[in-house]
């Protein structure tokens, strides 16, 4: 058996050093940590980063903003009696116009209880690219009352126009959505209407004036200013405010055109060729 002999000889006084290399791998040194770090990115491409999707309830802001001006928001539906597009008489804020008869209204019968109005809420007037973010449903059991003959009895039956507030009738009166904007940084939206007539089983879309309103062909005119009205969401205060898109309609405040205030929003039938 040969060994290696390493002589260390003293000389004199002086310290010596002697240097050993010994080989040190440091490889699975922090595995642990590591195989954390890759879970945790696994989970997140699996169930995503999560959001605040946190929702929040917006009121109809006061008349003038402060706290002692009604909150009321009105919404006016009229429908198309018929006749010539160039009488705005023709359109009408009735039932009755629609096909619903007396007793369908004050008995309210499935066919009538089971229409409703639908306020849509897009990102953009562009049908093309335009995204729907908040649905309102205002149904016919709410709204005014007016005065109608069934067979020889005189009775009061529900028409088309609501005075919506945070008591009495307030289904539609609220906007529910996001309460932060770090997922969507939305303000501003526009407003749409339909009917659903459960009667007949299809929906009719609304126009902000009538067609007689309209120079000319009653079917060609811009849309972006015909079929919408403009929501405004406050999120500091957590109210909105809605505005005419058409320079036509008549403004009652000196606010941006402010609606649904002095004046109720109102909706015409659209009468498709």
């Amino acid at each position: 058996m040969s060994v290696n002999k390493v002589k260390i000889s003293l000389d004199g006084f002086v310290d010596r050093q002697l240097t050993i290399p010994i080989q040190l791998t440091w490889d699975y040194v922090g595995l642990d940590q590591s195989i954390d770090e890759y879970e945790s990115k696994i989970i997140t491409e699996v169930i995503g980063v999560g959001r605040d999707f946190e929702v929040t309830r917006f009121a109809h802001a006061p008349l003038t903003g402060t706290t002692t001006e009604p909150t009321d928001i009105e919404y006016e539906f009229n429908f198309y009696s018929g006749g010539s597009l160039n009488d705005a008489t023709n359109w009408k804020s009735n039932y009755q116009v629609e096909g619903f008869t007396t007793q369908e209204i004050f008995y309210y019968t499935n066919n009538f209880t089971n229409s409703f109005f639908k306020l849509d809420l897009y990102d953009n007037v562009d049908e093309k690219r335009q995204t729907n973010y908040i649905t309102i449903i205002i149904p016919t059991q709410q709204g005014l009352k007016m005065d109608a003959i069934m067979q020889t009895t005189p009775v009061s039956i529900k028409k088309p126009y609501f005075v919506l507030d945070y008591v009495g009738d307030k289904e539609g009166f609220f906007i529910y959505w996001l309460k932060k904007r770090t997922f969507l940084d939305i303000s501003t939206f526009y407003m749409t209407a339909k009917f659903y007539d459960a009667k007949n089983g299809y929906f009719t879309k609304m126009m902000n004036m009538p067609q007689s309103s309209l120079p000319g062909n009653k079917y060609i005119f811009d849309g972006s200013q015909y079929f919408y009205y403009r929501v405004e969401l406050n999120y500091e205060k957590h109210d909105y405010q809605i505005f005419n898109m058409n320079p036509n309609q008549t403004i009652y405040l000196n606010d941006g055109q402010r609606a649904g205030t002095l004046e109720p929003i109102k909706w015409y039938e659209y009468v498709n060729p």
